[in-house]
């Protein structure tokens, strides 16, 4: 029997936060479970049921059947389908707690009966993506698929055309511009990915850089833990190409595995650009390796990620867990803007010029290592810097687990904005974890878009 709770609890900073009503504990293990992220290697793993159903969010047929596409997915007003995201906790791998040198192993929170002592205790982490305005969510949605404008809003809906901050080809729709829904108005360049999110609703925004790494982290534990294709498509027993695959080859296809085969979105300019969801191998193409995954992390487009790390030219900033990314804005002088020194000093704390791998050499850098790649830190600064995707000082160099991805630190710019997943012609240094950390809020490019999330 399950029941409710609510608690007070502390940040890894030792900030008090309150726990909100509505998260579930109970004796009710694995997949199917309210609020529980399933089992590495397992069918459901990945998504979960969440604990309540937000405003002008409703069920599909199949969002409580574990072995349903549909799992774990929920359809907004819109109609966008989006990927619920349950609080969840994860140990990573040193060698000497437990799990081998970067492996990962990730639990529901309530099986630490939502205590950060008993997780942490324990070597888990909460990871930094369920911390906003200063609480622990339950959980969050996540798009399914990459947003295309659907009449005046940025939906996530299967086989759309991808947005873009520029106009791609012949598709003059395509762009943030577009979406003027929810009184919007956002411009062609990445700081426009914001409110272009917001033409959904005011609780939409671009997905943080917290989110893309909690999506590459599942799907470093799910492969992991697979060892067969029946609950993971993309799984290689051989640990070569055993991650989420994409459009990246510049022929609608993926570079690491000939079989896909996407959708071509018609611009008439660039002949490698699919339409978002529509691989024929589509489970092959999420983050979790079934049809109820979040797909195209790898390739497709750069994804437009304004929220977590930034920079005023001199230091790396992080952002804050008291910040409410849902009321942030895309300007340079208010508060609640992702960039500019007001929005600096009210959001953000800053990490200094360099960190870990982040050293603004501006080289060119892949993701992995045999050594340790991300800290196991369960607070601090080194937690919410690996709850960003950040390598440790020894983290990069490559390697197969990791899909040598692409791990650029840039020059440090004034009003960075940082990118991930890289686009359609991009090879094998396209994937999920993959990071670009040397553009600006004022860029406008055809090879960018964006996917959206809220809190619940």
């Amino acid at each position: 029997m399950s029941t409710l709770v609510a608690r007070t609890v502390r940040t890894p900073d030792n900030s008090p936060v309150s726990f909100p009503n509505g998260i579930m504990i109970g004796t009710a293990v694995g997949a199917g479970a309210i609020n529980h992220i399933g089992t590495p290697g397992q069918q459901g793993f990945g998504v979960g049921i969440a604990p309540s159903i937000p405003a002008n969010f409703a069920k599909l047929y199949g969002t409580d059947d574990p072995s349903a596409d549909t799992y774990g997915n929920y359809q907004y007003s819109d109609g966008s389908i989006m990927c619920y995201q349950p609080v969840s906790c994860y140990k990573y791998g040193t060698g000497a707690n437990g799990l081998a040198i970067n492996n990962c192993d990730i639990k529901p929170f309530s099986y630490f009966e939502n205590s950060l002592t008993i997780a942490n205790a324990a070597g888990y982490a909460l990871h930094r993506t369920f911390y906003n305005n200063g609480s622990i969510r339950p959980g969050f949605m996540h798009d399914k698929y990459k947003c295309s404008l659907n009449g005046t809003i940025a939906s996530s809906i299967k086989n759309g055309v991808v947005l873009t901050s520029a106009q791609r080809g012949s598709l003059s729709t395509a762009v943030f511009s577009s979406c003027t829904g929810n009184g919007q108005t956002p411009s062609n360049n990445f700081s426009g990915a914001i409110a272009a999110a917001k033409s959904r609703g005011n609780q939409f925004f671009p997905h943080t850089q917290f989110m893309r790494a909690w999506l590459a982290l599942v799907s470093l534990a799910h492969g992991k833990a697979s060892t067969g294709t029946t609950y993971n498509a993309w799984y290689d027993a051989t640990g070569v190409n055993n991650f989420p695959k994409g459009n990246n080859n510049n022929a609608l296809g993926d570079i690491n595995d000939a079989t896909i085969a996407y959708v071509y979105d018609g611009n008439g300019t660039y002949l490698g650009c699919g339409k978002t969801g529509s691989a024929n191998f589509f489970a092959k193409t999420t983050h979790n390796g079934q049809g109820n995954g979040v797909c195209d992390t790898n390739g497709l487009v750069w994804d437009i990620e304004p929220f977590g790390i930034t920079s005023d030219g001199a230091n790396f900033y992080l952002l804050n867990t008291a910040a409410d990314v849902s009321a942030m804005t895309g300007g340079n002088t208010l508060a609640t803007d992702a960039w500019g020194a007001t929005g600096l000093a009210a959001l953000y704390t800053s990490i200094g010029a360099t960190y870990g791998s982040m050293t603004a050499s501006s080289t060119n850098k892949t993701f992995g290592a045999a050594a340790q790649v991300l800290s196991e830190a369960t607070s601090g600064t080194p937690w919410a810097m690996a709850g960003a995707g950040i390598p440790l000082l020894g983290g990069v160099g490559g390697s197969n687990q990791f899909g040598n991805d692409y791990f650029y630190d840039g020059p440090r710019p004034n009003e960075l904005c940082v990118v991930g997943g890289a686009y359609w012609d991009n090879g094998s240094i396209a994937g999920c974890w993959a990071r670009y950390f040397s553009f600006v809020r004022s860029v406008s490019s055809v090879y960018y878009g964006f996917s959206s999330a809220c809190y619940l």
